[in-house]
């Protein structure tokens, strides 16, 4: 093995993994209560075969995954069933495959007239899923307490986490899985604030100097693959001149 184009190879792939992270959250800025996935670069190292005291280390550098939990702008939308969340709350989701937990907010009424998220999923209440009344204006308290012409009949069930970035995984369409790490906790210091939504934590202009500085580094890379080929080349080159 050339350890030269093995570590090459490492850094290459990691500034690949980055690019597919910053292109999906640059996708993304605009989805209500999406959070930013960050890659961290971490180094590896693997034994380089050698004989005696001749055996080495060859480092190389790989990328590990979180979700950046950073809380994003709350934006009006006077809609009744649009809902964000002021604090570090998830709302709890329940999906064919199981809980979920989310902060995108956007929700609606199925036909049973069921709270429901944007992608049908069930919106969890104090006692199972919520049923709204088919009468009545609809108001939802800042601790999510639910009513219709003000009499309460249920409540959004919130839950936090000490550590998401170690309590939970990202699953896709802005929804979260628990890792086992943790168990939900009550959050009595979030508040919902009705007719709004949180908006992506994602800066779209940082996203895009980061990607095109990500670019910079892939392609310094290539070009190093370039001039090792090069070498490899000219020494396969002399020692088939020897023969």
């Amino acid at each position: 093995m050339n350890y030269g184009l093995y570590t090459i190879f490492l850094g290459m792939r990691a500034r690949q993994n980055t690019l597919e992270a910053q292109a999906n959250n640059i996708a993304n800025a605009t989805t209500p209560g999406f959070k930013a996935e960050r890659l961290k670069y971490s180094t590896v190292e693997a034994e380089k075969k050698g004989t005696g005291d001749k055996q080495n280390l060859v480092a190389g550098v790989t990328t590990t995954g979180s979700a950046d939990y950073t809380e994003g702008s709350i934006a009006q939308t006077g809609r009744t069933l649009d809902i964000a969340i002021e604090g570090d709350a998830f709302l709890q989701i329940q999906t064919p495959r199981g809980v979920r937990y989310t902060r995108a907010g956007h929700l609606s009424l199925n036909q049973t007239g069921q709270l429901v998220t944007k992608n049908g999923d069930l919106v969890a209440g104090q006692n199972g899923p919520i049923t709204v009344p088919e009468k009545g204006q609809l108001s939802i308290g800042q601790d999510g307490t639910l009513g219709a012409d003000n009499q309460p009949f249920d409540g959004l069930k919130l839950v936090r986490f000490n550590n998401p970035t170690v309590a939970l995984m990202k699953e896709g369409d802005s929804l979260f899985m628990m890792t086992g790490a943790e168990q939900p906790l009550a959050a009595p210091d979030s508040k919902i604030v009705q007719g709004a939504l949180e908006n992506s934590n994602i800066n779209s202009i940082s996203e895009m100097v980061a990607m095109i500085n990500n670019n910079r580094e892939f392609e310094s890379l290539q070009k190093s693959v370039s001039l090792l080929m090069n070498d490899i080349g000219r020494k396969i080159s002399g020692d088939l001149g020897k023969i």
